[in-house]
C-alpha cells in the first residue's frame, strides 16, 4: 500500500452503492486521477464538502489492491456561490464535464488545473457573464494546446469575416496569462460572433459533444 499527498479539484461524481462515490480529480501533482471515496454520501461524513463536485481539497490518496481510494481530504475551496445562479452553475458543470472528457490520465496539466480554477472563481464572483466564461475557457483550452488558428494578424483574420471585436477578445485569449483570460467583457453581437466561431472550430477540431454544453446554452438563452 502507498499514499500520495495531492491538491486538486473535484470534475466528475459518479455515486456507489447505498453512500459512496467514486470521483474524479483534476490535480497539480497528478493531472486527472480517478479515486474511490468511501462513505463520502453520508450526510455526516467526513469527505462531504471535500468531495462534491467542484471542491478544491487537499488530499491524502492511498492505493491498495490497485485502485486509489481517499484517505484524507481538507476542503480548500467549494465556489458555493455557483448554486445560487443557475447559469454559472451550468458554466461551471461545462468546464468539469470538458476537462473530464478532454484530459487523459495521469497526465500533468497545471495550466488547466489553473484555468478551472480561475474560471470558476469568476463565476463564482458574479462578475463574468458565464456564456462569455466559457467561450473564454474553451478558447483558452485549445490555445493552450495548440489547436487555436492565429490571430495575431488582424489582416489575416479578415479573410475570415472577424470583426475587429471578436479579434481583439481571440487575440488577448491567445496571448494573456491564464489567470488574466476571463479580465474582459464583450458586447452582445461580439458574443454571438465568438458562439458561431467556436461552432466552427469545434466541427474540424472535435467529434465530441457534450449535453453539458447544450444545457448551458439552454439556460443562457432564457
Amino acid at each position: 500500500m502507498s499514499t500520495e499527498k495531492m491538491r486538486g479539484i473535484v470534475i466528475r461524481e459518479v455515486p456507489v452503492g447505498e453512500s459512496d462515490k467514486i470521483v474524479t480529480l483534476l490535480t497539480k501533482e497528478k493531472g486527472k486521477i480517478t479515486v474511490s471515496a468511501r462513505g463520502a454520501r453520508k450526510p455526516r461524513s467526513k469527505y462531504l464538502s471535500s468531495c462534491e463536485l467542484f471542491a478544491y481539497s487537499d488530499f491524502v490518496i492511498y492505493t491498495a489492491r490497485k485502485f486509489p481510494s481517499v484517505s484524507s481530504a481538507v476542503l480548500i475551496e467549494n465556489f458555493f456561490g455557483l448554486r445560487q445562479d443557475i447559469k454559472s452553475l451550468a458554466a461551471a458543470a461545462y468546464f468539469a464535464d470538458f476537462l473530464n472528457k478532454q484530459v487523459y490520465e495521469g497526465i500533468e496539466c497545471p495550466e488547466l488545473l489553473l484555468l478551472i480554477l480561475t474560471g470558476l472563481k469568476k463565476l463564482n464572483s458574479g462578475k463574468t457573464e458565464p456564456m462569455l466564461a466559457s467561450l473564454i475557457f474553451e478558447f483558452k483550452y485549445l490555445s493552450l494546446n495548440g489547436m487555436l488558428p492565429d490571430f495575431s494578424d488582424y489582416k489575416t483574420a479578415k479573410k475570415e469575416d472577424i470583426s475587429p471585436g471578436a479579434f481583439r477578445a481571440l487575440d488577448y485569449i491567445s496571448s494573456c496569462d491564464v489567470k488574466r483570460s476571463f479580465d474582459f467583457n464583450v458586447s452582445g453581437n461580439v458574443l454571438n460572433e465568438l458562439k458561431n466561431i467556436r461552432n466552427s472550430l469545434e466541427e474540424g477540431l472535435s467529434d465530441i459533444h457534450l449535453k453539458s454544453y447544450d444545457f448551458l446554452l439552454e439556460v443562457c438563452s432564457n
